[in-house]
């Protein structure tokens, strides 16, 4: 696997955690056309404030800090943010507007910002085209680094998407504690095509997974889009493009499912037979939170009236004759088939099971 044209990345440790890596930088020096997506938890870490503030400038670098959420601390710390991100542009001589910032950790901790700005020369001397120091370096609770990668000859050319996440726990996405950074050197110079498309790939992979419903105040998806890449305007060369940004974007979903605290099943919920498809989305919700149907699946336990109930709940009602669920168990991945028999629209998601390791992890986790 390898970086995408146009991009470099470092990652570091700064001191935020009491081991390992915790700080990372992707550099795009010529600059990249970016689309974010953030967390609809209206108590918002200082760091997705900033970047929602810059996210629609040319952007040169995103900075990310692992160990501290960087939220609900204390105002000054908003513009300590800002001034983190003041002294990368200034050390890599670009404007600070230039400049998107992410953050994950715990929340009500304030933020050693003299440790970050300090550690940006060595963060930056530190570039490379070898991404696992960043992959490594944006970890918190989890027990993997989350990697995808595709490459497509396209009639415009070869081009390049690669993708980063980091995620265990606290997962509920609109947005999930998530993080992503998805590169390219694909140019898609349409704000309105890069939206449609980035938009597509988030519903059908990050907003489709659940851990344990839990909403954080930090996710955040930003897309990369090199700005001097190769430009792709026809529409086929668009349609694989997007095809290809799905699977990249659903494997690092999966893998966060996967990963989730002391979980022991991956789940795919295969949903159809729902009148529309908020219906479907909202029927996805509902059996993908309920903590009986988890615990149900951490027991290798067929109790479909957990689905029952929990669509129910969501004010879905199914009828005994058109309602029909299949449940397959094979050792750590777990296929249920849902039809409500109410419509024609479908939906696929995937969550894990919960276990006394998921509450015993976060009973500690301070």
């Amino acid at each position: 696997m390898k970086l995408p044209q146009g991009f470099l990345t470092s990652g570091i440790r700064c001191g935020i955690k009491y081991k390992g890596m915790d700080l990372g930088l992707i550099e795009c020096r010529e600059g990249a056309i970016a689309e974010g997506f953030f967390t609809q938890n209206t108590n918002l870490s200082y760091s997705v404030m900033v970047s929602k503030k810059y996210i629609n400038n040319p952007i040169k670098a995103v900075i990310v800090t692992s160990g501290n959420a960087n939220c609900f601390t204390k105002k000054v710390d908003f513009y300590k943010t800002l001034r983190v991100c003041k002294s990368l542009a200034s050390y890599l001589r670009v404007k600070q507007e230039n400049i998107l910032i992410a953050s994950t950790g715990i929340i009500g901790k304030s933020m050693p910002f003299s440790k970050i700005i300090n550690s940006i020369p060595m963060l930056c001397n530190n570039l490379s085209r070898d991404w696992r120091p960043f992959a490594q370096s944006i970890l918190t609770t989890d027990t993997f680094t989350k990697t995808s990668y595709q490459r497509l000859s396209l009639k415009e050319g070869e081009v390049t998407i690669f993708g980063f996440a980091k995620g265990a726990g606290m997962i509920n996405p609109q947005l999930a504690t998530m993080l992503a950074f998805i590169l390219t050197d694909a140019k898609i110079s349409s704000r309105k095509i890069l939206r449609k498309l980035t938009s597509r790939a988030v519903d059908r992979s990050f907003n489709s997974i659940s851990v344990d419903g839990c909403m954080s105040t930090n996710d955040t998806v930003f897309f990369l889009s090199y700005s001097r890449g190769i430009l792709l305007e026809r529409n086929a060369s668009l349609n694989r493009f997007g095809i290809a940004l799905d699977e990249v974007c659903q494997n690092l979903a999966k893998m966060i499912v996967k990963d989730a605290e002391g979980s022991t099943k991956l789940v795919q919920l295969d949903l159809e037979g729902a009148k529309s498809e908020r219906e479907a989305k909202v029927a996805f919700k509902a059996i993908a939170n309920s903590l009986l149907l988890k615990s149900a699946i951490y027991g290798e336990s067929p109790n479909w009236g957990r689905i029952i109930s929990s669509l129910g709940e969501a004010k879905i009602k199914v009828k005994e004759e058109k309602f029909k669920v299949r449940m397959q168990f094979k050792g750590k991945d777990v296929k249920i088939s849902v039809d409500l028999g109410r419509g024609r629209f479908r939906w696929r998601g995937w969550f894990s099971d919960i276990t006394p390791i998921y509450v015993k992890m976060n009973a500690s986790y301070s």
